[in-house]
């Protein structure tokens, strides 16, 4: 039965940014940071049965969902970092742990890296510090393609159906709610900044996030979708290599959207990790 999360909002560096919330409050604190195009709410079928173990709160980012908009070049990984401590000042959380997806992966390993204290447990989800060529062409072909705005809902959906065509119906229509808006005009148009892909942005380099995993100490579970085209198995086992205490999951019948492609098995493999290393 879909559970509806607490919606919640706190400011970071000037910015109204929004966060929703599954689970008890006094369960063991989990934030969850969504990949570059996506929103907290994308979560949802993870936190759903995540939430009789722990506390689930998942964070729209700066420049999506029900955030504010950031200004120009405030999209850098450090932003990103800076909001999620200033989340858990405003929630008061001490330790908690980390689930990051594709971009949310790098930024859970940054935040983990400088805030070591405060990270318990971490779960990168298809995030690694080189990606795969082939999907970051595939990437750049789909935002290529994308339409502005849509006419109607109709239209968005069939977009979307086509550009995720693994995506259970739950999540195309998660999809639907939380990515798109209306416009003056009438049409439907993204929920997403614009300046979040201005390729003037400071891009890390791959060091930045090797040294990052080396220097973790903190229970560490890699997930890689088994048909991701963006993380290759190589890496995911490079990265194990270079963890103190990791460990390695590939899910079957996901790509890199394994939430949504694979979302049972995702919880399977997740949810007894964050219980046990939350414990």
């Amino acid at each position: 039965m879909m559970m509806i999360p607490k919606s919640g909002t706190f400011e970071s560096g000037g910015l109204a940014l929004h966060y929703l919330e599954w689970g008890a409050p006094d369960a063991p604190p989990v934030v969850l940071l969504h990949g570059l195009r996506a929103y907290g709410q994308w979560f949802e079928e993870f936190c759903e049965p995540a939430a009789a173990h722990l506390r689930l709160i998942a964070l729209d980012q700066r420049g999506r969902g029900r955030s504010a908009w950031a200004g120009p070049g405030e999209y850098t990984t450090d932003h990103y970092v800076a909001d999620v401590h200033a989340l858990a000042g405003a929630l008061g959380l001490a330790r908690f742990g980390l689930v990051g997806h594709s971009m949310g992966g790098w930024n859970a390993v940054a935040y983990a890296a400088k805030y070591p204290g405060q990270v318990r447990s971490l779960v990168i989800v298809d995030s690694a510090p080189e990606l795969d060529p082939a999907g970051l062409a595939r990437i750049k072909a789909e935002l290529a393609r994308t339409p502005q705005a849509f006419a109607n809902l109709a239209e968005a959906r069939a977009f979307l159906a086509g550009l995720h065509h693994r995506a259970t119906p739950r999540s195309l229509e998660t999809r639907l709610q939380w990515m798109l808006a209306p416009r003056e005009d009438g049409t439907l148009g993204w929920r997403i900044d614009p300046r979040i892909f201005d390729p003037n942005i400071p891009r890390d380099p791959p060091e930045r996030m090797w040294g990052e995993l080396a220097a973790l100490a903190c229970p560490t579970l890699i997930v890689r979708g088994a048909i991701t085209d963006i993380v290759t198995r190589a890496s995911c086992e490079q990265m194990l290599a270079a963890l103190k205490q990791g460990e390695l999951v590939e899910i079957p019948r996901a790509g890199h959207m394994i939430v949504e492609d694979n979302p049972q098995d995702f919880n399977a493999a997740v949810i007894p990790f964050l219980a046990r290393t939350m414990a």
